[in-house]
């Protein structure tokens, strides 16, 4: 690995050496994800050396603007500035921001913009896989040390495990297609001398000067009065980082050994890990959880459920609820369910629509099961008013007549026609 102090010239190391996901460099196409800011700007005057050099294909920038604050357009006005002086092709993609289910403040408002920004650059990579077959495209971010030691000090007073404070990884999937930091090792200052050099102007976000914001506290007070004291103090978090990543790594693999199946399906079969011991059932499943891309629930909520698991009969079905989904034992088998929105009151379902899409890409459907010696027949049925419910507690299933009726547990949505 690099040095922070490293010749700015020099790229970071990716999974094969090179600096990119494959064999050859010049192949792929860079989208960078640019605010305007000093850092972005930074990066792309980096990036664009880079491609001089012949060390990738193409490179373009990519601007979400969230019409969070008054200044937006002008911000992405701002970025086509800096691309263009650069040579680089420029789109702005606008998201619409909602508070996330449950949020409030402007907390809640960040962590949607993040999530509504992700979602517009996970369209833009698509689209650009798409237009040209001959340059898989790579998602690019400015990250750098002081944001990873940032993150690592965040995740520490979260208490969170050693996945979260292996902080970012240079290197992540994104749906299928790669996901860059080249500068996680690289210093601010570095990436602003850089931004400087160029002659171009910037953006700066006024809410990174927030007092009441953790990560804006830790950047104005905390690492300043660390590094007063330790002045490697960043080069100290990375470096214990990058050994929990090493120890990260080894558990996955330990897990995919105990798993002996894909880990990367919401079903686990567990009867291969019914005869582990406590703690490498628990490891087995955080790294599952993970691979799907979940926030796994805290260890000692999940440590309780396997207990509930390896005690219950097993016609029981041991259920485990966090904001990440819900776990569930049926047959043997594990499954991770997506958390379902609950309606707080009746709601009818949408005229013409066979099928409602919930939350997790989860369908309601209405159909009728028909079941015989071999396969069950399905029907849509497609007259009647249907209603989307909660269940109040006394309802029951029906599944064929003269079978027995479970009750339908509650806080589940229950439709009706």
């Amino acid at each position: 690995m690099n040095s922070p102090n490293a010749e700015s010239d020099r790229e970071p190391s990716g999974p094969d050496g090179s600096g990119l996901p494959a064999t050859a460099p010049t192949r792929f196409h860079l989208l960078l994800a640019s605010s305007g800011g000093r850092d972005s700007l930074g990066a792309l005057a980096r990036l664009a050396a880079w491609r001089e050099q012949g060390r990738v294909a193409r490179l373009s920038v990519v601007h979400v603007d969230h019409g969070i604050h008054p200044d937006s357009a002008a911000w992405g006005e701002v970025a086509r500035q800096q691309a263009d002086a650069h040579g680089c092709s420029f789109e702005v993609r606008r998201v619409t921001v909602r508070p996330l289910r449950g949020g409030a403040g402007r907390g809640s408002i960040e962590a949607a913009a993040r999530e509504a920004r992700y979602r517009a650059l996970d369209e833009a990579l698509a689209e650009a896989a798409e237009a040209d077959l001959a340059h898989p495209p790579v998602l690019v971010t400015a990250h750098h040390a002081e944001d990873q030691a940032e993150t690592v000090l965040l995740a520490l007073m979260r208490a969170s495990g050693g996945q979260g404070l292996s902080g970012m990884q240079a290197w992540r999937d994104r749906n299928g297609r790669p996901h860059w930091r080249p500068f996680l090792e690289t210093p601010r200052r570095e990436l602003e001398a850089v931004a400087r050099a160029t002659g171009l102007g910037w953006v700066d976000d006024p809410a990174n000067d927030e007092p009441g914001f953790a990560r804006n506290h830790l950047r104005q007070q905390v690492l300043p009065g660390l590094q007063a004291f330790w002045p490697d103090a960043v080069g100290r978090i990375r470096t214990s980082a990058q050994r929990l990543s090493m120890e990260q790594q080894l558990l996955a693999e330990l897990a995919e050994m105990d798993a002996t199946q894909s880990l990367d399906r919401p079903t686990l079969d567990w009867r291969p890990a019914s005869g582990l011991a406590p703690l490498r059932q628990c490891n087995l499943l955080r790294q599952w959880l993970s691979r799907l891309g979940c926030l796994p629930p805290p260890p000692e909520r999940l440590n309780e459920w396997l207990a509930q698991v390896r005690s219950a009969a097993a016609d029981r079905q041991p259920l485990l609820e966090w904001p990440g989904g819900q776990l569930r034992r049926y047959r043997e088998r594990i499954h991770w369910l997506a958390e379902l929105p609950e309606p707080t009151q009746a709601m009818p379902w949408p005229d013409g629509q066979d099928c409602v899409e919930r939350a997790g890409g989860i369908d309601l459907c209405r159909r009728r099961v028909r079941a015989d010696a071999q396969t069950a027949t399905r029907r849509l049925i497609t007259s009647g008013d249907w209603w989307l419910r909660p269940v109040g507690g006394s309802e029951r299933l029906r599944p064929a007549a003269g079978r027995p009726r479970p009750s339908v547990p509650c806080g589940r949505l229950a439709g009706r026609g």
